[in-house]
């Protein structure tokens, strides 16, 4: 036996007979024709009250998320930005530390990186405040919404798209507190150059990557995403960004502050360039000839103040480098062709083997480097393949370096972390690390250990060095070839070849740039040479 089929209730209204009907907002009930049934009357809710909310609920539950920020304790705005500028200060006192303790620079040095980093901040006054009204009612409201442990998924959906990103691109990065530390070294007139700070940071020396691991962990976690990315900055694959980096930073406080920056100490960088490239004193003093005659600064110059074809020379180690080759190109050519000095006492009264040269240079290049020291770019490539290939202590290195830099025996005491905490505890207890030294040790530790061989390398080219056949002027003799006969000119890297490419590899890689780079900023020079040549020649004629 079937039930009787219910009917639908229509509407009221003669003529219209649409049985779909609606519950307005007013209570009265409403066909789709817009009739009032007022046969139905008003339906009136129970007042309990409370706000009634409809729509779907979402309960946010306890996670790992919560172990490293929460939004009661995190910051945001400017309380997150002068939160994450004091994690990078104290970043920037751990790299002067070590400048002053194992480098032995001037403790004047923190004083002066200390103003410089004040000016810096300057620019950013305006974005930091102690206490800003739209942060408290910002946090009242989120706090608010917590205490009722309940919040609509569509709402929360619709704020985040309302949400402002977080303003982080004018904020200093671990990249220019490096940069400070130059300008520091340089304004103190300290030889140190662009390629040291770059060699420290690649063979882990100076706190640059990983530096988040020194801020406290308390500090770290209550920064936003954004600014905890800033601590972890990516590796630098050429020291060509590093002088990028400088450059601006020098033209900022240039244009914000009025502040010229010194040229660089070249006379002792030319010094240290000299001797770790084993060449003759000669090529010290004609270089400083040369840029006595052709009158050039060694100092930051804007790109906007320089020549198109030109803007490679704006760094002063790469243009001070130039001068270098160009000299040594003079007195010691790289070809077999005879040229004979006028007298005893001229720079080219010698002539070099460049065959010894360059097997002196490549064995110093080859010798094995000491226990330990795996640079973070060796490391961070280390693949399945070297590790299986690897022998036991360089397989220990690379443990070390991973205990170092990439884990962790942090342990989180908020959230779902938090709950665990205790037995996290006992389990590291239960495998300890008896690391010999820690991470800061292991830089303090290291020291210069290429002296012995520079030294070695630079007795033994001295001992290829053979005096020239002197032609005095005005001699009988006819056709005499002096010193820049026949000089070559490279316009690019295929050109080189031999003895020649060597050359450059190694003095690009103590100015700090690439060879391409530097191939450009000899042949300027040798253009500026030749200018200068040429008008001395048209006032003597």
């Amino acid at each position: 036996m079937s039930l009787p089929r219910r009917q639908k209730q229509q509407c009221s209204h003669e003529g219209c007979g649409s049985t779909r009907l609606e519950l307005g907002e007013d209570g009265f009930t409403y066909c789709r024709n817009g009739h009032q049934q007022a046969d139905i009357g008003t339906v009136v809710a129970e007042d309990t009250g409370e706000l009634v909310q409809t729509g779907r609920k979402s309960v946010r539950k306890d996670s790992d998320a919560e172990s490293t920020t929460s939004r009661a304790s995190g910051f945001s705005g400017p309380k997150a930005l002068e939160h994450y500028l004091l994690c990078l200060q104290l970043i920037l006192r751990k790299q002067l530390r070590w400048l002053v303790d194992v480098q032995k620079l001037p403790n004047d040095l923190e004083s002066l990186v200390r103003d410089l980093w004040a000016l810096r901040l300057q620019k950013l006054q305006s974005r930091v405040s102690h206490e800003s009204d739209t942060e408290t009612e910002g946090q009242s409201q989120v706090f608010s919404s917590q205490s009722e442990g309940e919040t609509s998924a569509s709402e929360a959906s619709r704020r985040s798209r309302r949400r402002r990103p977080i303003r982080n691109e004018g904020a200093p990065n671990v990249r220019d507190a490096i940069c400070l530390c130059y300008m520091g070294a340089l304004l103190l007139h300290e030889p140190i150059t662009v390629a040291d700070f770059f060699r420290w940071i690649t063979d882990g020396d100076l706190l640059y990557y990983r530096a988040a691991k020194e801020v406290p962990l308390g500090m770290r976690e209550r920064l936003p995403g954004t600014y905890q990315e800033l601590l972890e900055p990516q590796p630098m694959a050429q020291p060509t960004k590093l002088h990028q980096s400088i450059g601006e930073m020098v033209a900022i406080f240039g244009a914000e502050f009025g502040m010229a920056m010194q040229p660089i100490n070249s006379t002792l960088v030319l010094y240290r360039w000299v001797r770790e490239l084993a060449l003759p004193i000669e090529v010290y003093a004609a270089t400083q000839r040369l840029a006595h005659t052709l009158e050039l600064d060694f100092s930051f110059t804007s790109r906007s103040k320089m020549k198109r074809n030109e803007t490679v020379l704006q760094y002063p180690e790469v243009h001070l480098m130039a001068v270098v080759v160009v000299a040594t190109k003079l007195l010691f050519p790289f070809d077999d062709i005879k040229r004979y000095p006028g007298s005893a006492s001229d720079l080219s009264a010698l002539s070099l083997k460049w065959s010894a040269w360059v097997d002196l240079h490549s064995q110093s290049q080859e010798d094995p480097k000491p226990s330990g020291t795996l640079s973070y770019e060796q490391s961070m490539s280390f693949s399945q393949l070297d590790a299986a290939q690897a022998a036991g202590e360089r397989l220990d290195e690379y443990m070390d370096w991973f205990e170092h830099n990439i884990a962790s025996e942090d342990v989180r005491e908020r959230g779902q972390a938090g709950k665990d905490a205790d037995f996290r505890r006992a389990l590291f207890q239960l495998f300890p690390v008896n690391g010999e030294e820690t991470d800061a040790d292991r830089r303090n530790s290291k020291a210069p250990a290429q002296d012995d061989v520079v030294t070695r390398t630079i007795r033994e080219v001295q001992s290829t060095l053979k005096p020239n056949r002197t032609i005095e002027a005005g001699s009988d003799e006819r056709a005499v070839n002096r010193v820049g006969s026949f000089y070559r000119r490279y316009r690019t890297v295929e050109e080189l070849e031999g003895p020649a490419m060597v050359f450059y590899q190694r003095s690009a890689g103590l100015a700090g740039t690439s060879i391409e780079d530097l191939v450009r900023a000899v042949f300027l020079i040798e253009s500026k040479l030749h200018t200068h040549e040429s008008k001395l020649r048209n006032k003597g004629g």
